[in-house]
């Protein structure tokens, strides 16, 4: 019953959060989103990585075509997301977004099969709705949740237009939260102390 509310719950977050996010101009998305990417070069997370786990931006998302550009500058490993079935997402290192990465399942750039995996040492994480202390809504596959759960040790940011982050969201025992959360107005680190 409980779960069931929740589940509810959030479906109602994800279309509210996903029509307002829809709702930008295209100037403004692009105009945040390198606001956004500054903040997280600046971060000593990404400073401090050698694998970055990006995702491919769909719709309204946050860009990451900066971050993968100073990636492949500093001569780091750039990967990506890849589903490899109903319940597996891996993150396959990627040398050039514009050559490696073709349309996979449900409409979402993602690196071919020749493209070998690896473990990033951080992970920037998308969301619809995210919450102070570092969950997030996402469009309600499990695939980032899974992942995320197996491989701890990762650092996670979670990039949001500032609209996106609310005090608090419900979430439920599978969900993972991120280390920070990165918006045009703050950069929020999260204590992931397990009684939060």
């Amino acid at each position: 019953m409980y779960e069931d509310l929740i589940g509810k719950r959030k479906q109602e977050l994800r279309r509210y959060m996903l029509n307002l996010r829809d709702s930008l101009s295209k100037e403004e998305m692009v105009r945040v989103s390198r606001i956004i990417q500054e903040k997280v070069l600046e971060s000593d997370e990404f400073n401090s990585s050698y694998i970055v786990g990006l995702y491919s931006p769909i719709g309204s998302e946050v860009d990451t075509s900066t971050l993968a550009k100073r990636v492949i500058e500093s001569c780091r490993v750039l990967a990506y997301p890849r589903i490899e079935d109903k319940y597996t997402m891996v993150f396959a290192r990627v040398r050039d977004p514009t050559m490696d990465l073709t349309l996979g399942r449900y409409g979402i750039l993602e690196p071919s099969d020749s493209c070998e995996m690896v473990k990033p040492d951080l992970i920037i994480v998308p969301g619809l709705v995210w919450d102070e202390r570092g969950y997030r809504i996402g469009y309600g596959k499990g695939y980032y949740d899974r992942y995320l759960s197996s491989n701890p040790d990762a650092a996670k940011i979670g990039l949001a237009y500032d609209f996106q982050v609310l005090s608090s969201i419900p979430h439920s025992e599978s969900d993972v939260r991120v280390n920070m959360i990165v918006t045009e107005k703050r950069s929020i680190r999260i204590g992931l102390q397990p009684s939060d």
